[in-house]
This record gives structure tokens, sequence and C-alpha cells, in this order.
């Protein structure tokens, strides 16, 4: 059986395609089968990339067309569905990942600090790019997010901590969740994580080994959905709150997805450094005993 199954998908996008198989085929772990899903684009661009590497691949490429759009979440459920494997990755067609990415992640889900840990995160690069015709240029880069030891609930309330590039997790451990949720245009990658860590737990390798690519000048087809579509990511962003906050049996983690927002404002307002001062001193004067803020 396959160790990995990694799924990318796209839609009129072969400059960054490119660089996303090459990161694939670059994988210094060998046990993988990587599933393209063209959702609505043009079959020609991606045959003939899948052609250009086809002795790289070496017999572990698939290639799924979809005669048009059915969107985000629903192309990442039919790759998924496609291939039996142990482990999944969702690689978007515009990211990228170090070469010794799946052989750290697998190692570290086959041997788990703690039984509950069904998927692991490392850490990744943010790199900010501009597309110049057929050169795609860095201008920019950092650390994304630094979490440490595992994900907990409260890292995840405000937006989500991690890229899905740098998240490998058990394909038994989705299925007894749930895949990605389909009516979703946008978001589909949080609210997963959400359920994901409503049973089970994302250890953490403190390592920048996944690169998360951003483009904030791009529109059309090169853009980032979180860029292109920030009205719509505002919408679902409530939508989903409201949904984990409705749900009895997850109540606990939607109080904590609704006061998220209101709590990080106050977090800010500690962390400044004139405006935490005065608060602190003042709390301290008005009561000698209150215990040291958090922030």
């Amino acid at each position: 059986m396959t160790k990995v199954l990694v799924v990318t998908r796209t839609k009129n996008r072969p400059l960054l395609l490119e660089r996303a198989i090459t990161s694939v085929i670059s994988q210094n772990y060998l046990n993988w089968k990587h599933v393209v899903v063209n959702d609505g684009g043009d079959p020609l661009s991606v045959e003939r990339l899948i052609e250009k590497y086809a002795d790289a691949y070496k017999g572990r490429v698939q290639t799924i067309h979809n005669p048009s759009s059915v969107g985000m979440e629903a192309a990442s459920n039919i790759g998924i569905r496609s291939v039996n494997s142990e482990f999944i990755l969702i690689h978007d067609d515009d990211d990228s990942l170090a070469p010794e990415f799946l052989g750290r992640t697998v190692t570290y889900l086959e041997s788990p600090p703690y039984p509950t840990i069904q998927g692991v995160c490392t850490w990744a690069n943010q790199i900010t790019e501009v597309i110049d015709g057929d050169n795609v240029n860095q201008t920019q880069s950092r650390i994304f997010r630094d979490p440490k030891g595992a994900l907990s609930i409260a890292d995840i309330a405000g937006a989500n901590p991690i890229p899905p590039i740098s998240f490998l997790f058990r394909r038994s451990a989705a299925e007894q969740i749930g895949l990605f949720d389909e009516t979703l245009p946008v978001l589909g990658d949080w609210e997963f994580l959400i359920r994901f860590l409503s049973q089970f737990d994302v250890g953490v390798i403190p390592e920048p080994l996944a690169n998360y690519h951003l483009r904030p000048s791009s529109t059309g087809s090169s853009a980032n959905s979180i860029t292109d579509r920030s009205e719509r990511f505002e919408l679902l962003t409530k939508i989903i709150r409201n949904r984990y906050a409705r749900e009895q049996s997850k109540s606990a983690l939607g109080v904590i997805l609704q006061l998220s927002e209101p709590m990080r404002r106050v977090q800010r307002i500690y962390s400044h450094p004139i405006l935490g001062r005065i608060i602190r001193l003042w709390s301290k004067f008005i009561n000698p005993d209150i215990p040291k803020s958090p922030f």
C-alpha cells in the first residue's frame, strides 16, 4: 500500500504547478503517490507537465480531470478517495516542500510521542513573491507561525495557524471525522483542522520544512484564495464560528472560537509597551494580590 498520498488541486496555473511537481519528486522519502486533480482547467497543460517529469515520477503519479470546477474541498476529496494510503498531505499547487519533509513527518507519525497524536505539522516559511512573465521572484521570507510541542484548540481559534502544505495526517483519523466540507468555497482547511483537533492531537516539528507562498499583488488564476476573496473569508469565518457554537457536543470549543477575537484584542492591549504597563501598574495598585497577567 502507498504510505503517503499527496493531493494537489490545480486550475490553469502551469507555472506554479510545475514548482509543486518538482517539490514532490524531490522528496528524499520515496513511498508516496501524487494525485493531481485538475479542477476544470486546461487538461493539456497539466498533461504536458506530467509527461515532462514522467521519468522522475517512476509511475507514482495519477491525474484526474474534472470537466468543470467542483471547488477546492470537493477536489481534495476526489483526490483522497482515488488512492488508498496510510497518510495524506494536501499540497496546494502554489506551495512547496523541503526535500526532507515527508521523511521527517512520516517518521514522527510512525512513532508519535503520545498515542492521541494522529497528525503532525512543521513550521512553514511564508514566502512573498511576484510573478513576472514566466518567472516567480521571491521578495520576502519569514516564519509563518512557530507553534511548539503540539497544536491546541486555542491555537486554532482565531485563525488557521498552519498552512495545509505543512500538515500530514492519518487517513484513518480523517475518515473518522469526515473529509473536507464541500459546502465551503474557502477556509475548508481551517474547518477540517477544528474537527481534527476536537478528537485528535497534532504534533509539531519545530523546523521550517514547508513553504507557504503568497502573491499579494496577483489577481485572477495566479492569486491566493486568502488574498483574492477577503470578503468571503470574513463571511465564512463567522459562519464556521457559529456552527461550532451551536453544537452542544462541542460547546467548549464553540465558546473558545467565539471568544477568540475579543481575547486577541485584550492580548494586544496587554502587550502594548505603554498601555500594558499602565494597566499592570494600576491593577497592582488597586489589588496588590492580583495574579500576574498571562499576556
